[in-house]
């Protein structure tokens, strides 16, 4: 897109702390063959404040004659100028793909798709839910991703069906669909090999992370070496570049190397700033520096909020685990819920996967988070034996079907039992549950009476027995 302007009626700089960028000028429509006239020129102008965000694309005509719109004859001038200032939009924000600035484009590009006539809208939706997804709104980003492919197609063709096929390709990744993301990404070959950093930067990210994913980090490694330096550079894509950088890290710590995952990153990152702390805790937590890796990821607590849903929940997790390994239970549990109930609102499951065997046992110790978290975890590719499923009681070796007690255990009998198999006292069980310790003695009885016992020991041997805990 071009950004000169004609060499008439230039418009005057603004003050210092902010600055006009002029859209390429459009020509009116020619007056009618009886009437013929100069052309009318008109400017698209955004204001570029100091502190990086824009105000509203202004139209400002020239002087000069403006023919009334026609309905039979061309497209007039003001539906040019409408479209222009809406592709100015996109243009502006793709510029401005940065970590501080994901949550106004998205703001910009709804606009807009709010503004522009039905066979263009796609594209500011299939950016928009790009940027969707690259944020963590799966949700979001999977519904404007189905309104570009089942919506009319552009007429000059364009890049918001691709945008929106990456968008599909990312909701896949993080909900841990990894045929669906991989048949995407083949769909999108093409788009390594196209002009347009985001779509290439974007590309080559997910099949990095997919690698890492799949296991195998070393591919991901080959993958960044040998195609990374053939991807565009752009202003456009700092943040999505310098993400490159901490995938490579990332897939590192992955096969074994966190040294050098943390020279990766060093000196960090000028705009994937949390992306690499989080990224260098974990390389710092890997080689055994619990104390380091925390005082990384403190320094990254304040813009956490902001940062990408999927990253919110590995640093809470990568938190959760190094407060237990200090013994501060308590915290640990309250991080560990926060993850889970996170990625749970989003379906979320790549996110989790990292440390599923710590994730697994810590949740199976807290009676509370295993009844809240356990139906999602049992969609997690983590659980391949089914541990998370409901499964009937089987009958143990040596008893008959029908000498198994006739009424199992309610929810809360169950809780109960499994904290009483970690030894936990009466006033221990209360608090975990926030009830009484006389409800607790109540449903003690309960569960003495359908299991056939006088003791706790007994109880928790027979419960194991029947795999009740």
């Amino acid at each position: 897109m071009s950004l000169h302007p004609p060499a008439r009626h230039a418009p005057r700089r603004r003050p210092p702390l902010t600055e006009h960028v002029a859209a390429p000028t459009v020509p009116q429509p020619r007056a009618r063959v009886h009437e013929q006239g100069p052309p009318t020129w008109g400017w698209a102008l955004v204001e570029i404040r100091s502190d990086g965000t824009w105000g509203e694309p202004r139209v400002i005509p020239a002087p000069g004659t403006l023919d009334p719109p026609h309905a039979d004859g061309p497209p007039t001038a003001q539906s040019s100028i409408t479209e222009l200032s809406e592709l100015l939009k996109t243009h502006l924000a793709a510029t401005r793909l940065e970590d501080a600035g994901r949550g106004e484009i998205a703001a910009v590009l709804s606009r807009g798709a709010d503004a522009a006539p039905a066979e263009i809208r796609s594209r500011f939706v299939g950016p928009l839910a790009h940027v969707e997804a690259l944020q963590g709104d799966l949700r979001r980003a999977e519904r404007h991703a189905e309104q570009v492919r089942t919506g009319p197609t552009d007429p000059r063709g364009g890049s918001g069906h691709a945008h929106a096929l990456l968008a599909e390709a990312w909701v896949a990744l993080e909900r841990a669909d990894f045929p669906g993301a991989r048949l995407r990404l083949d769909s999108l070959e093409h788009v390594v090999r196209g002009r347009d950093p985001w779509l290439a930067t974007s590309h080559l990210l997910l099949e990095a992370r997919l690698a890492i994913a799949l296991g195998t980090p070393e591919a991901a490694i080959r993958l960044l070496a040998a195609r990374e330096p053939a991807v565009p550079a752009a202003r456009s894509t700092d943040w999505l570049s310098e993400l490159l950088t901490v995938v490579r890290a990332e897939a590192l710590i992955a096969s074994g190397e966190p040294d050098r995952a943390m020279a990766l990153l060093t000196p960090v990152p000028r705009h994937a700033v949390v992306e690499a702390m989080v990224m260098a805790a974990l390389a710092r937590r890997t080689i055994g520096d619990v104390r380091g890796a925390l005082a990384v990821l403190s320094r990254a607590v304040t813009d956490l909020d902001h940062a990408p849903l999927a990253l919110q929940v590995e640093a809470w997790l990568l938190e959760a685990r190094m407060a237990e390994d200090q013994h501060r239970d308590e915290r640990a549990r309250l991080l560990t819920d926060r993850a889970l109930r996170s990625a749970t609102s989003e379906g979320m499951r790549r996110a989790v996967m990292r440390d599923w065997g710590w994730l697994r046992r810590a949740v199976e110790r807290d009676a509370v988070l295993l009844r809240k978290h356990r139906d999602f975890l049992a969609t997690c590719p983590g659980d391949d034996d089914g541990h998370w499923r409901p499964a009937s009681v089987a009958a143990p070796t040596g008893v008959e079907a029908d000498q198994l007690p006739p009424s199992l255990l309610t929810e809360r009998e169950g809780q109960v039992l499994q904290l009483l198999a970690q030894m936990n006292s009466t006033e221990e069980i209360a608090a975990a549950l926030y009830v009484s310790t006389n409800t607790v003695k109540t449903h003690l009885k309960g569960i003495f009476g359908k299991l056939g016992v006088n003791r706790r020991v007994d109880a928790v041997r027979r419960g194991r027995t029947l795999g009740l805990c």
